[in-house]
């Protein structure tokens, strides 16, 4: 009897531990594809599918008068200095270019009654010979980003930059325009640079778009009173 009980024990025994190792392997591979789903997510993600846009337009106020309006066809230079790896910074491509440019051209057909554009900046004999109030000229579009790593946080840093001129045949003035943002996030809780980065790139450039109509709008007064 004593016998039969132990072998009944001992086949017991054996069964359950086959069972606990099928349902081991069995969470193994549910497990193993969890982690393969979440490494192919990873991968694929489309970071492109976030782009900065056109600025939002403001209110403006018209300015009167005939303006010849030069922007330069330099591309914009965008300065990166990324010190850390976290956040998938490797993913962060920002390109302001025509946003920039499409927003200042938006901006100037909401503020100006009446202007041209031209392929070249005029002299002071040209801009009265074809008697413009003004020529407001758009340079120097660059910018600088930095990513860095303090403790637990990701700091992202960006700065817009333009030079406009505004001028007419006897008086000039010139603005260099900036405008920064910010972005930060803990490195281990959600933290994706690229969405951070288009965010606060979006918001600056925003707000380069309304400082550059206050100082344009403000110049084109003191030259023409």
């Amino acid at each position: 009897m004593k016998f039969e009980y132990s072998f009944f024990t001992y086949l017991i025994y054996h069964l359950l531990n086959l069972i606990s190792h099928a349902i081991l392997i069995q969470i193994m591979k549910f497990l193993l594809i969890l982690v393969l789903i979440f490494l192919n997510y990873s991968c694929s993600k489309d970071f492109s599918k976030d782009r900065i846009q056109i600025a939002e337009e403001i209110s403006t106020a018209k300015i009167e008068g005939r303006h010849n309006v030069f922007i330069s066809n330099e591309d914009f230079k965008l300065k990166k200095k990324i010190l850390s790896e976290d956040c998938e910074s490797w993913a962060v491509k920002l390109d302001f270019n025509q946003p920039l440019k499409n927003s200042v051209r938006n901006l100037l057909d909401n503020m100006l009654e009446n202007y041209s554009i031209s392929e070249k900046k005029l002299n002071a004999n040209e801009i009265e010979a074809n008697n413009f109030v003004t020529q407001i000229s758009f340079e120097n579009f660059s910018g600088i980003s930095n990513f860095r790593t303090e403790r637990n946080t990701g700091i992202y840093e960006i700065s817009l930059r333009v030079k406009v001129k505004v001028e007419n045949s006897s008086k000039n003035i010139v603005n260099e325009i900036s405008s920064n943002m910010n972005w930060e996030r803990n490195i281990f809780f959600n933290c994706e640079l690229h969405e951070g980065a288009v965010s606060s790139g979006q918001k600056a450039l925003d707000n380069l778009i309304k400082k550059i109509y206050e100082s344009t709008y403000e110049s084109v007064f003191q030259i023409t009173k």
